[in-house]
Formats: C-alpha cells, structure tokens, sequence
C-alpha cells in the first residue's frame, strides 16, 4: 500500500458498499464502482448523521410552528447559507435547491426563466426569432446541459474547438456579434469535462458574455467537490 492509498484507507473504509460481492453468470465477484462522476456513493458518517441527528426531527421546512419543523427550517437555512459562503455567493445571489443532481437543477432553472413550453403546447407557439434566447455551449457539455437547451424555446450553438480538440476561446465573440440582435444571450458552458478532466476557463467566457450584455452559466456537475468555486472573481 503507497502512502496515498494507507492516508485514504480510514475514509475509504466508510465508504458504503466497499468490499461488496455480487453473484455473476462467472461466480461471485467483487463489486468495483467506476460512476463517481454520475453519482457519488453512501459515505457512512454522512448517513449516521442523517439518520441519528437530523432525523428524529425531519418535518416540513415551510412552517416553525413546531419544534421539529423549526428544526429543519434553521437546518435547511444553514445549509444554504453553508453552500453560499463556500461558492463566495452575495446577498443578491440567489440559491436553487434541488435534489435531482444537474439534471434537476437545470431544467428547474430553465422554467424559472420561462425557456420551456410545455410539449403538448410547442406546436402552437411561435416565437419570432429575434425574441428567441441563443444558448452557446461547448463541445464538451454533460448531457444535462446540452440536450435540455434543445428542448427549450432557445436557438443552440456549440462553441468551435481548435486543432487540439479544446474550446477555441477566440470564436466565443463572433458568435455574440452574431447573435447581437437577440435579446437573451447565455453561455452555458461545463466547468470540466466529465470525459477528460480537461478545465474550461469559464471565467474568461464570462468576461466575454457580460461584455456582451449576456449572462453565464457554469456547470460544475463534475468538478464541484475537488475545485473551487467563486462567483465573484475580481477580475470578472
């Protein structure tokens, strides 16, 4: 065991479902977890304290007419204002709860906007083009945050890549001057590849859109827990 692997061991050790085995058509067979990047797994000291601390009090979170409902409300406050201070939010930064991974969070934050129209209804609606929002993406998007804009009332747009297969950053512009007559212009654009690790300089996509009066979204579906986050970045 290397000296990184014996430092881990202890947290390893909590994870639910190491050592497992599983009947295969090949005999038992040790169950290995190659997904984190779609879904974490149980980390026991995490679902004690679910279960043993918050749960003989889990209630509603709309009321504190009630002691436990009190309880969850205060808890559910300070877990927002936790996630806030960690992502270096404001007091105008708004926080969107969600406990449907980026999927979730991204087609709630879609009808927040009022980008979706209801299936059963798109084929009556016709919005003019210039009315129409322009969503740019890379090349490199989580599912999530690709086939979800193309199922929205935007136009879509995926941001070249350069002869090394990354974002060619100097493309973003003339993709704005292109679309300058269009009222809503976003970039919505992966913080990592969930693929290849590779990073995207979303903050100097976000120079570039707010330059152009637009706004900036970033997905942090896959890098959220190992980087960190600043919405406010002073050269932004």
């Amino acid at each position: 065991m290397t000296a990184l692997e014996k430092y881990f061991q202890p947290f390893r050790k909590k994870v639910v479902g190491v050592g497992q085995h599983f009947d295969s058509p090949y005999g038992t067979k040790k169950l290995i977890y190659t997904d984190w990047t779609a879904s974490g797994r149980l980390y026991k000291n995490i679902e004690d304290k679910l279960v043993d601390v918050f749960g003989p009090y889990v209630a509603n979170t709309h009321t504190e007419t009630s002691f436990t409902g009190a309880v969850m409300t205060q808890a559910y406050h300070k877990a927002k204002d936790i996630i806030k201070k960690h992502v270096n939010a404001n007091t105008s930064d708004i926080l969107i709860m969600d406990g449907s991974g980026m999927t979730g969070v991204i087609n709630k934050f879609q009808r927040i906007l009022g980008l979706r129209v209801p299936e059963i209804l798109a084929k009556y609606t016709h919005i003019p083009k210039e009315l129409r929002p322009v969503v740019f993406i890379t090349h490199m998007e989580h599912h999530s945050n690709q086939t979800s804009w193309l199922e929205t009332i935007a136009d879509v747009e995926v941001i070249p890549y350069d002869k090394d297969g990354l974002i060619d950053y100097t493309a973003i512009q003339p993709l704005f001057d292109k679309y300058t007559d269009r009222a809503l212009k976003i970039a919505s654009v992966t913080a990592c590849s969930n693929v290849t690790g590779i990073r995207t300089d979303y903050h100097k996509i976000a120079e570039i859109a707010h330059k152009n009066k637009g706004l900036c979204f970033v997905d942090f579906a896959c890098s959220a827990p190992y980087v960190p986050i600043d919405m406010h970045p002073d050269d932004t």
